[in-house]
C-alpha cells in the first residue's frame, strides 16, 4: 500500500496579518498532483487541519475542496485526527456520516481504540489529548502530563492489538527530543508536554503531526511529515512536502519535497543594498529584512514594499544581536538549584514550596525517561 502522510496544514493561517490561503491552495493542488503521480491509495492527515478552533468560511471551503478531490473524486480513504489548533468537537461533527464515505476522523479519546483496517493494516486514530481530558475519561487523578495520557491510551490499544497485521498509529503530539519551530503553539508549560518515543514501540509506523520540521526526530518507526508550508521565519531552512509511506513486508517512509508558492528568506544587509536590489533577490517572495543604515529613513517599510510587496518583517540589524546569556555557577549545584537560581535572577520573587514540588516532580520524570 502507498500512503501519503501529511500534517499541520493550518488552513486559514496568517503570517504577520498576511493571509496565506493562496499559498495553501497552491500546496494542496500539488498534493493532488502527487497523489495521481504516485498512485497513492490512502491519505493520512495527522492533525492541525485548521489554524484555529473556529476557522473562517474561506478556510473551510479550501479544505472541503481538497477532501472532495481526494475522497470523492478519487475515492481514496482519508484518515485524520484533530490537532491542538483544531476544535475537536466542531471538526468531528458529522464524522459518523463521513465514515460511510471512507473519511475517518479521530477527535475523541474513544476513537483511538477501534482500528480502521485497510488491506492488512490496522490504523489507530489517536487525536491530540489534553491531560485534563484523559484524566476525566479514564477517571484517574494520577494522569498529569501528555506522557501519562498517551501511555494510558496506548496501553489500552495494546490489549487488543492484532499482531498478525501491521499497525500504524496516527497522532498529534510532541515526541521527546524533537526539534521545535517558532510557529508551533506550545502544548503546555515545562516537560509535561513531551511524550517518550518508547510509548509507541509496538507500532510498525507512527505518523505524527505538531512539529513542523519533517526531520524533527530521528527514529526507525516515528516520523513527522512537517507542516504544509513555512509558517515562521524560524522555518526558512526547512524543506516542506509530504511523506510517502510504502507498506509491504516492511514499512518505508521517504520525505518528498514540494515547491512553495512563495519562498521565505531572512536577509541581513544594508538598507540601500536591499532597496536597490543589489543582492538580486526574488521580489515576490516573503522576507524578513534585518537592515543597517536606515534609522534616518522615514517609513522604511513602505519604501521597501514598493520593491518587495511581500516583505513581512523589518528589523534594525543592530537590534538583532543575541541577548546577554544568563550565567550560573553550575559546578556544585544540582538541576533544581540551577533552576531556582535562574528564576530568582529573572523574576521578582523566588520559588515557593508548591512550585518547588512541581519542579521536583518534573525533574524526576525527565531523569526517569533519560536514565
Amino acid at each position: 500500500m502507498k500512503i501519503m502522510h501529511i500534517a499541520d496544514l493550518h488552513i486559514g493561517r496568517t503570517l504577520n496579518q498576511h493571509p496565506l490561503l493562496e499559498d495553501q491552495i497552491f500546496m494542496l493542488d500539488q498534493l493532488i498532483a502527487e497523489i495521481d503521480k504516485e498512485s497513492i491509495e490512502l491519505v493520512i492527515i495527522a492533525g492541525d487541519i485548521y489554524d484555529r478552533a473556529l476557522p473562517s468560511k474561506e478556510a473551510v471551503q479550501v479544505f472541503e475542496s481538497f477532501i472532495h478531490k481526494v475522497n470523492i473524486e478519487r475515492g481514496l480513504p482519508v484518515l485524520a485526527v484533530s490537532g491542538n489548533h483544531d476544535g475537536a468537537a466542531r471538526l468531528g461533527y458529522g464524522k459518523e456520516w463521513f465514515r460511510q464515505h471512507q473519511f475517518h476522523l479521530g477527535t475523541h479519546i474513544a476513537d483511538s481504540f477501534q482500528p480502521v483496517t485497510y488491506q492488512n493494516i490496522d490504523f489507530y486514530l489517536i487525536p491530540y489529548v489534553e491531560p485534563a481530558e484523559a484524566r476525566l475519561y479514564f477517571e484517574d487523578d494520577d494522569i498529569r502530563s501528555h506522557r501519562d495520557s498517551y501511555s494510558r491510551i496506548v496501553e489500552q490499544i495494546k490489549g487488543t492489538m492484532n499482531h498478525e497485521r501491521k499497525s500504524i498509529a496516527i497522532s498529534h503530539l510532541f515526541i521527546q527530543g524533537g526539534q521545535e519551530s517558532d510557529s508551533e503553539r506550545t502544548l503546555s508549560i515545562g516537560a509535561v508536554e513531551y511524550v517518550p518515543e518508547k510509548v509507541f514501540h509496538d507500532f510498525d509506523y507512527v505518523a505524527l503531526g505538531h512539529l513542523h520540521h519533517p526531520f524533527a526526530i530521528q527514529s526507525e518507526r516515528i516520523f513527522y511529515s512537517g507542516s504544509l508550508m513555512k509558517y515562521s521565519f524560524s522555518e526558512v531552512q526547512q524543506p516542506k512536502g509530504y511523506r510517502l509511506v510504502t507498506v509491504d513486508d516492511e514499512v518505508r517512509s521517504v520525505f518528498v519535497p514540494l515547491k512553495l508558492y512563495r519562498d521565505m528568506h531572512v536577509i541581513e544587509s544594508s538598507y540601500d543594498q536591499v532597496l536597490n536590489n543589489e543582492l538580486a533577490l526574488k521580489q515576490d517572495d516573503y522576507y524578513q529584512f534585518r537592515l543597517s543604515e536606515m534609522r534616518h529613513i522615514k517609513d522604511p517599510m513602505s519604501r521597501l514594499k514598493t520593491v518587495f510587496p511581500h516583505v513581512l518583517e523589518l528589523r534594525y540589524l543592530e537590534d538583532t544581536a543575541p541577548a546577554t546569556a544568563f550565567k550560573a555557577e553550575v559546578d556544585k549545584r544540582d538541576d533544581l538549584e540551577i533552576i531556582e537560581q535562574f528564576i530568582e535572577a529573572v523574576s521578582e520573587g523566588g520559588v515557593n514550596a508548591e512550585q518547588k514540588q512541581i519542579l521536583e516532580r518534573l525533574l524526576k520524570e525527565v531523569n526517569d525517561e533519560t536514565y
